[in-house]
């Protein structure tokens, strides 16, 4: 896979069935699909991974944990792994988010997608604002 530097902020709208429309100048790079992701310990979001990225942050990430003798790193892969979806983008680049993230995260209406280097995170607008105030502004 050619690493892509994902970037940029976008504006985009959950529509009523929970797809998302992914940014334009992305959908190809996901076009075989798009691991889906929400870190509980992390941001309140959904990350959104090409699969080859993901396998690079598993392999770097979660594989090295010792899951068989320590509780806290089992606990930890279970939460990751049992918060994780695959979808595969339809011929108008939209995804399926799994209804419990769509809960969890008060997303409804206007989401906001900004790139993260190796992924996108899909955020309530309200909620990333918020956190960008919290931490000193949502410009670099």
């Amino acid at each position: 896979m050619q690493q892509l530097l994902l970037r940029g902020t976008f504006d985009h709208t959950l529509d009523e069935k929970g797809r998302i429309t992914l940014p334009a100048r992305y959908r190809d790079y996901f076009q075989h699909g798009v691991v889906l992701v929400r870190l509980r310990d992390k941001e309140p979001c959904v990350r959104a991974y090409h699969p080859d990225a993901w396998k690079e942050f598993d392999e770097k990430y979660i594989e090295p944990l010792n899951v068989f003798e320590s509780e806290a790193d089992s606990w930890r892969t279970r939460q990751i792994y049992k918060n994780q979806d695959f979808a595969e983008p339809d011929r108008q680049g939209r995804v399926l988010l799994p209804s419990q993230r769509i809960k969890e995260l008060g997303l409804s209406g206007k989401v906001k997608i900004i790139g993260n280097r190796t992924h996108l995170e899909i955020w309530d607008p309200d909620t990333l604002a918020a956190l960008e105030r919290e931490k000193g502004g949502g410009n670099a």
